[in-house]
């Protein structure tokens, strides 16, 4: 079956086809948000399997999509649907087509509509109580593939941070991060030493790897409250899959609490809620893990995700007002949380040589 290259593309007769059951599409509409992908809406007629809408997500062109290419996240979102989606012990939008043709990167996801849920906001922040839940959930989908035999057979489409494709990856990152950093160090909400540290960040790029590699198991890659939905029964659903990687798995940890909490509400809890990721695990039988290496992890892994929000800050001139606000904001948490937890004291050594 070939992969439609355009929404008009995915007609009925495709839709069925892929489905296994007639289906008629009633409307389509675009979903403005994102620009990693073209997303749309789709309103179904069928039998009483067929669900009364879906998501479609397309790939995006122009330079947007060869970055995306170049680090894979079109191949890694695909293949965690297709073939991880079912299995993951957390709630993820259901998956009704997940194709991707083998000689491009021209795919086509028909996944679940979530509009009846009620999306996390990435500026309000998660409450402390909801924090707690998905950290838990954090837990549950790392000790799924902790140092697991199926990590191996994964390695080419979510490669580990110790990898030569990862090496390449975030070389490119590196790049990026140090033009952008030379903009956002210059906002007062970044702390004095964090600018420092973020001056030399690329240089520390082999001590992150050598820190955060292990224990292996199936990461996110990001993520925060904008991706997260609040389920009714105090649950959380996670999406965007286009960062899937293997490596430590707080490193997930660090980048959902920096970012998604305000600092008022994570001041004082760091510590609370990586004890709780940890006595998580082990409940779920990961026995080799402790809080001393953790917290030790945790904060080397703040400082590592200091390039995401340094990244963000690219399109700072390009956003409206509340992107602009958003992009603050997460600068300043990151700062603040590195800044509180003494993570770049990790780092002194490298410092004085």
């Amino acid at each position: 079956m070939s992969i439609p290259r355009t929404i008009e593309e995915l007609d009925g007769t495709w839709l069925s086809a892929a489905l296994g059951q007639q289906a008629t599409i009633k409307s389509r509409s675009r979903i403005p948000v994102g620009y990693s992908t073209a997303i749309y809406r789709l309103e179904l007629e069928g039998p009483g399997e067929v669900p009364a809408s879906v998501v479609v997500k397309l790939p995006v062109g122009g330079p947007v999509r060869q970055l995306l290419e170049g680090i894979g996240a079109y191949v890694r979102e695909v293949t965690f649907y297709a073939e991880l989606a079912r299995d993951v012990p957390v709630r993820v939008p259901t998956s009704y087509v997940a194709e991707i043709a083998p000689d491009s990167t021209d795919f086509v996801l028909v996944l679940e509509d979530l509009s009846g849920l009620e999306p996390a906001n990435q500026l309000k922040g998660l409450t402390l109580e909801r924090a707690e839940t998905a950290i838990v959930e954090l837990a549950k989908f790392h000790a799924w593939s902790w140092n697991h035999d199926r990590l191996q057979g994964l390695a080419d489409r979510f490669p580990p941070l110790d990898s030569e494709r990862a090496a390449a990856v975030y070389g490119q990152f590196a790049q990026f991060f140090g033009t952008s950093w030379q903009s956002a160090r210059e906002l007062p909400v970044v702390a004095d030493e964090v600018k420092e540290f973020g001056d030399r960040w690329s240089e520390l790029l082999p001590t992150f790897v050598a820190e955060l590699s292990t224990p292996r198991t199936i990461v996110h890659g990001e993520l925060r409250a904008d991706n997260l939905f609040l389920l009714p029964d105090g649950g959380l659903l996670m999406i965007d899959f286009q960062t899937v990687a293997q490596q430590a798995g707080i490193v997930d940890v660090a980048y959902l609490v920096a970012q998604s909490l305000p600092v008022e509400v994570r001041r004082g809890n760091d510590e609370g809620l990586v004890r709780r990721y940890v006595d998580t695990l082990a409940a779920l039988g990961v026995t080799d893990y402790d809080y001393e290496r953790a917290w030790r992890q945790y904060r080397i892994a703040l400082a590592f995700n200091l390039m995401l929000p340094g990244l963000a800050f690219m399109q700072y001139e390009n956003t409206d007002d509340y992107g602009k606000q958003l992009l603050v904001e997460m600068l300043r948490r990151t700062s603040d949380a590195i800044e509180a937890t003494g993570a770049l004291d990790l780092f002194a050594a490298h410092r004085q040589s």
